[in-house]
């Protein structure tokens, strides 16, 4: 209906997918548009049988990309509630399936106005609808409003990316950016020119500016990238077979309802005291109510991925609220450290993070390193006092 009012006020240029990849959150169908058009008395020279050549070859290639399939991807209406536009959403249900939280995207939807209004309602579009994302997951999965806040929603509150549009929480800018200068000029004119740095840095991978600009972007991944296409050691992501990607795991229910003996009950897990004792707390809430149910573990799930560091159990036993990669570790073994000082830089969904000591002392030990994947509740850096 856009497309078609856009063309009737004079619109020459529409963007349209093939039927193969049209639809929800992707462009109306190329074959739909071009036949409504046509009927409308407007000229469309396209030919319809050639169309369905296309996306008859194209429904065969999604299938390999089974794996990469979203349950957000169809026609959701609950977007004009949440306002959450339809590209964000896709690439954020995609990004929280990798972090395993899919199953609290909807507490997520309700946190983006939230964070939006906080931020000074920044558009949704590339990089803003990103930034805005992945704060909403953060402060749902920590279970607390801000208290990790992202390098990027501090540079924007900096003035990084502009002016934002609205008031912005003064208190959260002040939580996040401290007594630091805020950005009053135009945060490009700031930027120091490095393309011939990074042009001599890259050279013996770079064969165009367009590699350059990969590894300006992405400056480790990038980087890996491009030297293994030159050693030829370069690979593709391994694709699951479609049946396979179709019955792939999926995370967890922490809602959930049971019944027994007659009688339903609405369960919600809150949290888990640390794994390897004799006895773990398990809290949860029964219709509403609060609980604290001790169990005696016969055994105990292997996570897939763990490395097999320690969980955290002590106020010095540095951990995450988000899976992710380490990107920078700040400190070595024997540092001394203040309450608040840098120790690690991790990247979860294309932002990075900051983790600060918990408290002051001296680094005891240290069990990750660059390029490591981490996950909540494992022993990053231990600190003791």
């Amino acid at each position: 209906m856009c497309q078609m009012k856009a063309v009737e006020a004079g619109c020459e240029h529409i963007d349209t997918a093939i039927s193969a990849f049209a639809g929800g959150t992707s462009h109306p169908p190329t074959e739909t548009m071009a036949v409504a058009l046509q009927d409308a008395g407007y000229g469309v020279d396209l030919d319809l049988a050639l169309l369905k050549e296309i996306a008859d070859y194209f429904k065969q290639v999604r299938k390999k990309y089974a794996q990469y399939e979203s349950a957000y991807s169809g026609v959701d209406t609950d977007v004009l509630i949440n306002q959450v536009p339809g590209g964000m959403m896709s690439n954020l249900a995609n990004q929280m399936k990798e972090q395993g939280v899919l199953d609290r995207i909807d507490e997520v939807f309700q946190e983006i106005p939230r964070v939006r209004r906080d931020l000074g309602y920044p558009p949704l579009v590339t990089p803003t609808s990103q930034i805005v994302g992945t704060q909403a997951v953060v402060n749902v999965v920590t279970g607390e409003h801000y208290q990790t806040i992202t390098n990027e929603v501090k540079r924007y509150l900096q003035g990084g990316y502009g002016r934002a549009p609205g008031e912005v929480n003064a208190r959260l800018r002040a939580k996040a950016i401290g007594n630091e200068a805020q950005i009053d000029v135009r945060p490009a004119d700031l930027l120091q020119p490095e393309m011939d740095k990074l042009r001599g840095e890259i050279a013996d991978s770079a064969k165009t500016e367009e590699d350059v600009l990969i590894y300006a972007m992405f400056p480790d991944i990038g980087k890996t990238f491009l030297e293994q296409r030159e050693q030829g050691t370069l690979q593709p992501e391994p694709l699951l077979a479609p049946e396979t990607a179709a019955i792939a795991p999926t995370p967890m229910a922490t809602q959930f309802k049971i019944s027994l003996h007659g009688e339903t009950y609405d369960i919600h897990l809150t949290g888990a005291g640390a794994q390897g004792q004799q006895q773990r707390h398990i809290f949860l809430t029964v219709d509403g109510v609060p609980e604290d149910v001790i169990v005696q573990p016969l055994d105990e799930y292997d996570q897939q991925g763990a490395q097999g560091r320690p969980a955290a159990r002590t106020p010095g036993d540095v951990t995450t609220s988000m899976p992710g990669n380490v990107i920078e570790v700040a400190v070595r073994e024997g540092d001394r450290v203040a309450e608040g000082d840098l120790l690690l830089v991790i990247e979860a969904m294309k932002m990075e993070t900051e983790i600060n000591a918990p408290i002051a002392g001296t680094v005891a030990a240290v069990h990750v390193q660059k390029g490591d994947r981490i996950i909540p509740g494992e022993t990053l850096i231990q600190i003791r006092e």
